[in-house]
């Protein structure tokens, strides 16, 4: 059973704000108007197929039908065959999507993002990685309050994570004193290396 989480009005406000906050972050990127962005983030649909692409992408995969069959978009609804169809065929047709037969089974069509776009693909999503890493920032340095901040702390910490936010941290400190001069920001300290895990 989940927890249930009991909010006062005013961190309800903050949460509120700080979700709204998100979703105008998402808009900030250089591709707002390219084609192959509004194409695939205009429907329910080509969202989900977009994001089944950037995973596979992501692990070095191509996507089969069957990903596709196996997504779910808004509302827990599994992708129909005739959509994923008649999606990947108008993506192949404007040049988003390539194809390409599966090495183990020459019957079977792969799909990936097409060379074209793969670029602007990947430096959208950097921009959306620094929106969210602004953003959450933002959030908790200005808008959130201490129970929130003390639920995020919470919320499934992990020794990996701890390691992964240290390393940032460290760059982060040394980036900003090179960049401000560490007499502006006397504070920044880049944190000892943790030592490595057996």
């Amino acid at each position: 059973m989940k927890k249930k989480r009991n909010w006062s009005n005013s961190e309800m406000r903050s949460l509120t704000r700080g979700e709204a906050m998100h979703h105008f972050s998402r808009g900030e990127h250089y591709y707002v108007d390219r084609d192959w962005y509004v194409w695939f983030l205009g429907n329910a649909t080509r969202y989900t197929i977009f994001h089944t692409f950037l995973w596979k992408y992501g692990n070095g995969e191509m996507v089969s039908y069957t990903d596709l069959t196996r997504t779910e978009k808004i509302g827990s609804q599994r992708l129909k065959i005739d959509s994923i169809k008649a999606t990947i065929r108008e993506g192949l047709t404007l040049g988003y999507i390539d194809a390409f037969k599966s090495e183990k089974d020459r019957r079977v069509t792969m799909y990936t993002f097409d060379e074209s776009i793969l670029s602007e693909v990947t430096d959208y999503c950097f921009m959306m990685r620094r929106n969210r890493m602004l953003e959450s920032a933002s959030f908790i340095s200005k808008h959130s309050t201490e129970t929130i901040n003390r639920e995020l702390a919470n919320a499934g910490m992990k020794l990996d994570w701890l390691e992964s936010i240290n390393k940032f941290i460290s760059l982060f400190a040394m980036t900003a004193k090179n960049a401000f001069g560490e007499d502006k920001l006397p504070n920044v300290i880049p944190i000892e290396e943790t030592k490595k895990r057996s």
